[in-house]
């Protein structure tokens, strides 16, 4: 049976909001209609054992109107439905609200200097301008009703709240413009999405001659760092000095946007690492680690898997094996239902695999359900590098031939993508036959296959775990 928008959001509510939720509908400052509270009674009763119901309306009416005594009337069930969703977009407005300290005092202010209650006004004021105010446009709104209330009223002071108003106007355009800009440009670098050149440019004329005054502020110093790699992304010079003022300041930001940064800088950790530059794997680590607590890797009540598969990456590279298993048991619980036991069997098989532990490592890949390219190829390529180290020819050439064959089957990766992990097969399996061939056929030959073998994939990009894959390679080199 198809649920109700409001069932739906319920669903989706945490358990504590669930909970915030009934005392909202039941605080006669925002309802007073018993049958209101009855449906959320019923509702909240479905839930008690923590298990998902399907909507069952001749239920829901019944519980509702049973002192009645009526017959079912679905018309009248869904006007109360629809009332009570109505009371649910309050709420969530309201929860959205409650976290906005800083509008609250500023809309305060509004409300007292409209209801002319002056002195409460001053005083709001004075408390408000002590605390400080860090959202932009609350500063500007702010110092807008501070220079109404001082300056407009007696007409006796200075411009000092209209000049700090326009200051903060100033730094809210440029702030918003700089976030939109990097994702404008980080579409366009993704998915050749256009944007107006002639546009940027000239806000990036007007940015560079006014970011001396506002270099310091912290959604500036985040942001245009940001904007000149999405602009440049070979140049690391962006990222000199970045890690430390974004461990500083990422608390300031709001939920969201905290979390749109910490995947900018993921992605270019995580490009950076798969061009082998292995330092970027503790910077990218220690970034987690950071902000792990502060519930800014999760989206909306769950971490991503592909997030969680790349904090595994970096723990077990950094060869921090007990803090990743701890972290694999500690948060495998906050993935998503739909991808909680794929995404836990997976990496505990790469936290094996990088112990040397290798029989669990293929007893849990064989629990992964491959419905997904990604895991499909990192599984593959985990037992490729069994086969390769265990010297397990037949194996190695049987698993070089399906994948082969799933690569020109699939239809979801993309070209580089599936020119990873094709690279990788391909030269690690030239590397297996110059091996057994050392020391077999001609020095001179044998020598000169292997530094173009060696000078290739060095200067190859597009290769899934070419670190590894460069182990190897030195490992064959001759002493």
């Amino acid at each position: 049976m198809a649920q109700p928008k409001l069932m739906q959001i319920y669903q989706a509510l945490e358990p504590k909001d669930r909970e915030r939720f009934g005392d909202f509908v039941r605080s006669p400052f925002h309802n007073r209609r018993e049958k209101l509270i009855r449906l959320i009674g019923y509702i909240e009763s479905l839930y008690a054992e923590w298990v998902d119901y399907d909507w069952d309306k001749n239920a829901a009416y019944q519980f509702v109107y049973t002192e009645a005594g009526q017959s079912f009337d679905e018309l009248q069930l869904n006007n109360l439905v629809s009332d009570l969703y109505q009371l649910m977009e309050d709420f969530l407005a309201w929860q959205q609200f409650a976290q906005q300290r800083e509008w609250k005092d500023v809309l305060l202010i509004e409300q007292l200097i409209s209801s002319s209650m002056l002195n409460q006004a001053d005083k709001v004021i004075r408390k408000t301008e002590q605390a400080g105010l860090t959202d932009a446009f609350a500063q500007y709104r702010f110092n807008q009703l501070a220079d109404q209330h001082f300056f407009l009223r007696s007409r006796k002071g200075d411009n000092r709240y209209l000049i700090q108003g326009q200051q903060a106007l100033e730094l809210y355009f440029l702030s918003n413009q700089l976030r939109i800009w990097c994702e404008l440009v980080s579409r366009s670098n993704i998915l050749s999405l256009a944007y107006d050149t002639v546009q940027f440019e000239a806000f990036d004329q007007y940015l560079r001659s006014r970011i001396g005054a506002y270099a310091h502020y912290p959604t500036i110093s985040i942001y245009y760092p940001i904007l000149q790699w999405l602009l440049n992304q070979d140049d690391d010079t962006w990222f000199i000095g970045f890690k430390e003022k974004l461990l500083l300041h990422i608390r300031e930001f709001p939920e969201q946007e905290a979390r749109d940064i910490i995947a900018y800088v993921q992605n270019y950790c995580v490009r950076r690492i798969n061009q082998g530059r292995n330092e970027y794997l503790s910077v990218w680590l220690e970034i987690a680690q950071f902000v792990l607590p502060l519930h800014i890797l999760h989206e909306g009540q769950f971490i991503s898997q592909w997030t969680f598969k790349n904090i595994v990456t970096a723990g077990v590279r950094m060869r921090e094996f007990s803090w990743t298993e701890t972290f694999i048991e500690q948060y495998h619980t906050q993935l998503s239902p739909d991808e909680r036991e794929n995404a836990y069997q997976y990496n505990l098989a790469v936290l094996y695999y990088e112990q040397h532990d290798y029989s669990r490592t293929m007893r849990l890949l064989n629990k992964v359900h491959f419905s997904d390219p990604n895991y499909y190829l990192d599984a593959k390529t985990m037992l490729l590098k069994i086969y390769y180290e265990h010297n397990e020819y037949e194996a190695l050439i049987s698993l070089r031939d399906t994948v082969k064959i799933y690569l020109l089957r699939d239809r979801v990766l993309s070209r580089s993508q599936q020119m990873l992990y094709k690279n990788l097969f391909w030269f690690t399996l030239k590397l297996y036959k110059l091996r057994l061939d050392k020391g077999a056929v001609d020095a001179q030959k044998w020598q000169k296959q292997f530094d173009q073998l060696h000078t290739t994939v060095q200067a190859h990009e597009l290769i899934a775990n070419k670190n590894w894959l460069m182990g190897m390679i030195e490992q064959v080199m001759p002493k």
